[in-house]
């Protein structure tokens, strides 16, 4: 799990992932549907104070090159968020084994039963993306956050959805 001092840089690297010109040169963008932020300094230190809360990092000797935050939301269920990976690095299963980490934590360490994320409705290529890794969309919908931290939508009716994933228990 990252440490306090690592929120800058975890910061930087969601960001640069999710939105602004430097997103556009990976698949994760999300610059088309909003602008502004996709997270800042006190999100993240709130998120990483919480009980069962706390970020996942990858990196190598030069750079932190992905990241995902996991929680326990509710007995027995974890949630994944932010799964970012810098744009040099995607396509090359990162993510995959980022998320297969996360899951992995999630039931040896919370002994959860099932894994949440939420997507934007608006982004099929990555509902698809975790469909290839077992996830099933839940019927769970919910508008998409109206706090700017979040970003500022730039198409009408942006929607998160969510999908979920049982985690198999260990032999």
């Amino acid at each position: 799990m990252a440490q306090k001092t690592e929120m800058t840089a975890l910061c930087t690297l969601i960001n640069s992932v999710y939105r602004g010109e430097t997103a556009k040169d990976g698949w994760t963008t999300e610059a088309d549907l909003l602008s502004g932020q996709r997270c800042d300094l006190t999100m993240l230190n709130e998120l990483i104070t919480r009980p069962n809360s706390g970020f996942l990092v990858l990196g190598n000797t030069e750079e932190m090159i992905a990241c995902c935050h996991l929680q326990l939301a509710a007995a027995e269920v974890a949630e994944c968020g932010m799964l970012s990976v810098t744009p040099a690095w995607q396509n090359q299963g990162v993510a995959s084994a980022l998320l297969h980490t996360a899951e992995e934590y999630a039931r040896n360490t919370w002994q959860a039963r099932r894994m949440r994320l939420w997507i934007i409705k608006q982004r099929p290529e990555l509902a698809a993306y975790y469909r290839r890794r077992g996830y099933h969309f839940t019927g769970t919908a919910r508008p998409f956050p109206k706090d700017s931290r979040y970003g500022i939508p730039k198409v009408a009716g942006l929607r998160l959805l969510a999908m979920e994933k049982a985690l198999a228990r260990p032999s």
